[in-house]
């Protein structure tokens, strides 16, 4: 048998072990998939790279990849038929025992990235070479990260990573634990201490230190709930799940009950209430509900209204006006609004004008003008649960789309147009049930 016949045959045999490789992996619901080097330094916190120079590197490290991640599996595999003629050849140099370049590799923790050499570590891999010279840049990185680990692990060592460098969260609050099992809650737990600084600087009538906010977070609102978690046992209906979880799902759920039902529910209430309403249900249906349920929108608009009002100071500059929003994301393009009105009164005035003044002139020329039609056509009655705020909102973004298509376009234009698009959707929904 020639030697291209023997690569040929060891190309095939890894394509067919690869294939079985897949269905094992899937089967036992373990990742078969190479980590994307791109994707895993968006995560992950840096410090800075350097080249460590030349190293013989365990072959069962490597992997991930800069540019080729979908072309081989976790075991350096090869997944796709385009592999074949530089894999084969890169073979055929084994059998021969022609001496092929160093790979390059990028190492950040325990693991590495093939930079370039990706058929060169498979052929090695699938021949049983247990290491494999290489150039090494090593990326510093805070986070603790091994050969074991998939995307959504990783996920949450940055996102730990990145709670504690904002926090100081051990010498905040020292002998305290933090460990989350859904990537994201992290930042979550970070918008928790967010308001809970405001709170604190609403009751002190100043500003408040970000790291007294979190011990102060720490010791009277986020360890006695965990306390009480542990104390009644509530961790043993959630198998799998943290402290940490159940302190994020049950002060959410202890809000969402005050706040839709006007409840007048302790911790212990909500706790009791939580277990007996979701402690059944299968966890993937449970982290499902939590996870898309309406009353985190309303936290999160709770925590944007209160943005908006401190960076706008509306409450003082015109304490009769209710600005109110039920979009998540609103009050944040609302504020862009003041902004081109700010920044259109500077063009009028020819020099800056402060934000005051600007927050103050487009609440009386823009946004209470808008809000007095909406009442006088009557427009909200046809849309219950919504606001004027949300009508001006709309109609606003609806005259700016007219006037591109039409030219000018009268706000009672817009109008009429916002409760004949809005209308017909809201039929739509009635019609399919929604």
């Amino acid at each position: 048998m020639s030697i291209e016949q023997m690569a040929s045959q060891d190309y095939e045999r890894a394509l067919f072990k690869a294939a079985w490789r897949k269905i094992l992996t899937s089967l036992r619901g373990e990742s078969n998939e190479l980590l994307p080097f791109e994707q895993v330094r968006e995560q992950l916190p840096f410090r800075g790279q350097r080249y460590i120079g030349m190293h013989e590197v365990p072959i069962d490290k490597i992997v991930g990849s800069m540019g080729r991640y979908r072309d081989f599996d976790r075991a350096f595999l090869p997944r796709q038929q385009r592999t074949r003629g530089r894999w084969i050849n890169i073979d055929k140099a084994h059998y021969t025992d022609v001496v092929l370049p160093p790979v390059e590799l990028y190492k950040i923790g325990e693991i590495y990235f093939v930079i370039d050499g990706n058929h060169r570590v498979s052929v090695a891999r699938e021949r049983g070479q247990k290491d494999v010279d290489a150039h090494v840049i090593e990326i510093d990185t805070t986070v603790e990260i091994t050969a074991n680990m998939d995307l959504t692990e990783l996920e949450l060592k940055a996102g730990y990573a990145r709670f504690i460098e904002k926090t100081y969260f051990p010498e905040a609050c020292p002998g305290v634990e933090i460990e989350l099992t859904l990537p994201g809650e992290y930042e979550r737990l970070l918008e928790h201490i967010n308001v809970h600084r405001w709170y604190l600087g609403e009751q002190r009538k100043q500003e408040v230190p970000y790291d007294q906010a979190v011990s102060s977070w720490c010791k009277n609102v986020y360890t006695p709930l965990v306390e009480m978690i542990e104390q009644q046992g509530i961790l043993k209906k959630f198998p799998g799940r943290t402290a940490a979880d159940l302190y994020l799902w049950l002060i959410e759920y202890l809000w969402y009950r005050r706040r839709s039902y006007t409840e007048d529910f302790s911790l212990a209430d909500a706790a009791k209430k939580f277990i007996k309403d979701y402690a059944e249900w299968p966890v993937g249906r449970l982290v499902n509900i939590l996870e898309r349920a309406a009353w985190i929108d309303y936290l999160v608009l709770e925590q944007e209204k209160k943005a908006f009002m401190g960076r706008t100071n509306i409450p003082e500059l015109r304490p009769s006006s209710s600005i109110e929003l039920t979009v998540p994301g609103l009050y944040e393009r609302l504020f862009e609004h003041i902004s081109v009105h700010r920044w259109y009164l500077g063009e009028q005035a020819g020099e800056d004008v402060p934000l005051e003044q600007a927050v103050a002139s487009w609440h009386d020329n823009v946004y209470l003008p808008l809000v007095k039609l909406v009442r006088e056509l009557g427009i909200l009655e046809e849309f219950p649960g919504r606001t004027e705020s949300d009508l001006y909102f709309w109609i606003i973004e609806r005259q700016a789309a007219l006037q591109e298509v039409y030219g000018e376009a009268a706000v009672e234009q817009a109008a009429e147009k916002v409760v004949e698009d809005l209308s017909a959707d809201s039929k739509k929904k009635k019609l399919r049930g929604n």
